[in-house]
């Protein structure tokens, strides 16, 4: 069966959280920024996430200059939204002379719940480098899966793959983990420096 395209940005951001972060308690403090990182490639058709709704991937063809463009106004907007809205809130349950040092110490928890999705191990920020080869560039991101579920990203992700365009196009995306790198690789695709990985489709 072919993947569709899914728009259930809650569901996804919720599944990365708790893939990316160790503990289901703190899944909450990486949840903002999942749900930022899901956004572009929601707009652009390639979110994807399987049946059982326990793993999800992205997939759309690379184009930064777009992706920032996209995700501009809406974080502009959320950070509007959390440095007008978290000091109203904190005013109705803790007391005025502690409003400052609250919103202090609720920044600092989503600082931290930013942290779990960052690369690891020196893995690197963009998925592509000298070592990939030529030709137009389909981006994988976000491939994750609720812990205790068994390879329904990897299996969706495979799926997803079959609808690109089979014209040279070269498929890259950063392994989050030194498991998932060797993961990608025992799937076809090369390794390279920094966690990156490549696949051209042919």
């Amino acid at each position: 069966m072919t993947p569709r395209p899914s728009y259930r940005i809650d569901r996804a951001a919720w599944i990365m959280a708790r893939a990316f972060t160790p503990h289901l308690l703190l899944a909450p403090l990486a949840l903002p920024w999942t749900i930022l990182s899901v956004i572009p490639g929601t707009l652009r058709r390639g979110l994807y996430l399987d049946p059982s709704r326990t793993g999800m991937v992205m997939l759309y063809r690379s184009n930064p200059v777009l992706d920032v463009l996209v995700l501009m106004p809406v974080m502009i907007g959320l950070f509007a939204g959390y440095f007008a809205g978290v000091p109203a809130l904190l005013r109705l349950i803790v007391p005025a002379e502690w409003i400052v040092l609250a919103f202090g110490g609720v920044t600092t928890l989503f600082m931290i719940g930013l942290l779990f999705l960052l690369p690891r191990g020196g893995g690197s920020l963009f998925p592509w480098g000298p070592e990939t080869p030529k030709g137009p560039r389909w981006e994988v991101a976000g491939l994750a899966q609720l812990p205790g579920t068994h390879l329904t990203g990897i299996q969706l992700a495979l799926r997803v793959l079959d609808t690109v365009p089979p014209e040279g196009a070269v498929v890259v995306a950063t392994a989050n983990s030194e498991d998932l790198f060797r993961q990608y690789q025992v799937f076809g695709f090369t390794g390279g420096p920094k966690h990156r990985v490549y696949r051209v489709i042919t």
